[in-house]
């Protein structure tokens, strides 16, 4: 099937950004998500931006993408010809801002990856189960800069953290590159809190958490629910808590405000605790000690939390409860408790934290 170059939206009127906003529109709206065809509309947006004519197609495109123009190319035309109504404003800003910004100094980390142990290069930051960070400094400031192994899973962690511009104390997108498969974010100050052992951890403030709890719900008024692992929330003495990862709220959820709230008591009472050999003849011995300590730590701070939802959020706490008694209920599903007294040691510096969690109700 032919198309007229008229017919073609006036591809040679356009800018290549915006040219290539419109294909990582397509990709997200004009083919099935998390698909193949859609991580090569991404991948390769870039290079569908230089296009002229699809119908005469350059001849040193690779093998890929010529089979892929070929597939999706009478929906792409037809999906373009609505173009008046694609805002592309954003995408168009953010393609100028990496090519001028950012991509020179991801090209050479790129180089330096590529020489083999990239997690041994001083600009390494850590690893997820999505991808790798890197720090890099670009115009005297510095950022975080994620590879991610999977684009589409790069173009799915992208809308929320678009949703989540301005929020203060979580991660603020920058710039991306589908191209060079990498998202650039602020770098958060402060530790990762599962590295905080139980010498030097720091007193997390009555201020500090309230203030963790408001970056919660002002994700949650925008449509994003956080990920309550421990190793998604850095703190910093002065700047308090920032929340790393957070992704879209699904649509009837039972997973709401309350049940998010709470599970900040993971992070809240997470310390990095010496590995134990489950072979050593020690091990019983050592595991019930270390147990003991993580009670010390987790109980105070437990009485702490629970204070602070019932004298600010006392709202949030009751919805919390209320779904808690309907689970219960429920046969279907394992239900655990707020404090999991049944799997708690005695001994004489715990005691008085149990007994004042069970005056509060727990």
């Amino acid at each position: 099937m032919k198309f007229e170059a008229k017919q073609q939206f006036d591809r040679e009127e356009k800018s290549q950004e915006r040219l290539q906003a419109q294909a990582e529109i397509f990709a997200d709206k004009g083919v099935k998500t998390f698909s193949k065809d859609q991580a090569q509309i991404l991948k390769y947006s870039a290079e569908l931006s230089q296009i002229k004519d699809l119908n005469n197609l350059p001849p040193d495109l690779p093998e890929e993408l010529v089979a892929l123009i070929q597939k999706n190319k009478d929906a792409y035309v037809n999906f373009m010809r609505q173009e008046r109504k694609l805002e592309t404003s954003f995408i168009e800003e953010n393609i100028i801002t990496y090519k001028e910004k950012f991509q020179p100094v991801i090209a050479e980390l790129k180089a330096k990856m590529a020489q083999g142990k990239p997690k041994e290069l001083p600009e390494y930051l850590g690893s997820g189960s999505n991808g790798s960070a890197f720090r890099i400094e670009v115009d005297g400031k510095t950022y975080a800069a994620k590879f991610s192994g999977n684009i589409t899973q790069a173009n799915f962690e992208i809308k929320p953290l678009i949703r989540a511009k301005d929020i203060p104390h979580t991660s603020q997108l920058v710039s991306y590159s589908f191209e060079d498969g990498v998202v650039i974010m602020e770098l958060l100050p402060g530790t990762d809190v599962t590295n905080f052992t139980p010498e030097e951890s720091p007193e997390y403030s009555d201020e500090h958490i309230i203030q963790l709890i408001d970056t919660v719900r002002e994700l949650d008024a925008k449509g994003l629910v956080i990920d309550p692992k421990p190793s998604n929330f850095m703190y910093d003495p002065e700047q308090g808590f920032s929340v790393l990862d957070y992704h879209l709220k699904n649509s009837g959820s039972r997973y709401g405000l309350p049940q998010e709230v709470v599970s900040l008591k993971i992070a809240l009472t997470a310390r990095k605790f010496e590995l134990l050999d489950y072979k050593a003849p020690e091990y019983e011995e050592k595991s019930k000690a270390q147990a003991i300590e993580k009670y010390k730590i987790s109980l105070p701070m437990m009485v702490r939390f629970l204070g602070i939802l019932e004298e600010k959020y006392p709202d949030i706490l009751a919805e919390w409860q209320r779904q808690h008694d309907i689970d219960k209920k429920d046969p279907s599903m394992l239900v655990g408790e707020m404090i999991e007294r049944e799997y708690i040691p005695q001994h004489p510096d715990i005691e008085p934290h149990l007994k004042k969690l069970e005056e509060m109700g727990f």
